[in-house]
């Protein structure tokens, strides 16, 4: 049996997943990053993924290729002011080169654009010290997800891999649920652009299954 591809359609209600998490944990995500941030993180990734989702309203589906609306993607990520916006723009647009020419994505070429993904994210930022960050998220993300497109899996079975790897030691639960966000059991709650990361992969694991 032939695994499901990610086609134009799929990537669009992704990005709507997307949007929705972002929206949906926007507070909480605020409240993490005033720990320290500016304390406006939440608001930022809600405010640009719901634009990049009316962004993408206007698209064809039909008439875009995956690569495509990644490009479209990237530059409306670039179109706001903010750091998380620029990073996010740089992963989709290599995401979109190594997809190029492509009318949908299997497994092993989501594989490639989610390494491109994590690759465009870590050119920008560094490692955490005391908690996972962004790059770290993406960067163990990335791994899982390869290895499990590797072994035959379909693109939902990879991000779900990618998603349990990228949790592992993130005490994201508790957070997400409303714990205050100083210290959990003692220690410091995870990075706000860690959180918004797994928010977004987990988004995309849903949107695929």
């Amino acid at each position: 049996m032939t695994a499901p591809a990610i086609t134009t359609v799929s990537l669009l209600e992704a990005f709507s997943e997307i949007a929705a998490a972002m929206t949906e944990n926007r507070s909480m995500l605020s409240r993490v990053d005033r720990i320290d941030g500016d304390g406006d993180h939440g608001e930022t990734m809600a405010r640009v993924f719901c634009g990049v989702e009316t962004h993408l309203a206007k698209l064809e589906p039909s008439a875009s290729t995956p690569s495509e609306l990644f490009d479209i993607v990237a530059e409306s990520l670039m179109t706001f002011d903010a750091a998380s916006a620029r990073l996010y723009a740089s992963a989709f647009r290599r995401a979109g080169t190594t997809t190029m020419r492509k009318k949908a994505l299997t497994a092993t070429d989501f594989a490639k654009a989610f390494k491109e993904m994590a690759a465009g994210i870590a050119a920008h930022g560094k490692a955490g010290t005391e908690t996972k960050n962004i790059a770290d998220i993406w960067q163990v993300a990335a791994a899982a997800y390869a290895e499990a497109a590797a072994n035959n899996n379909d693109p939902a079975v990879c991000l779900a891999a990618a998603l349990e790897a990228a949790e592992d030691g993130v005490e994201t639960d508790a957070v997400i649920h409303g714990a205050d966000a100083t210290f959990i059991n003692g220690r410091r709650p995870p990075d706000a652009g860690a959180l918004s990361a797994l928010l977004m992969i987990r988004a995309l694991r849903d949107s695929f299954r």
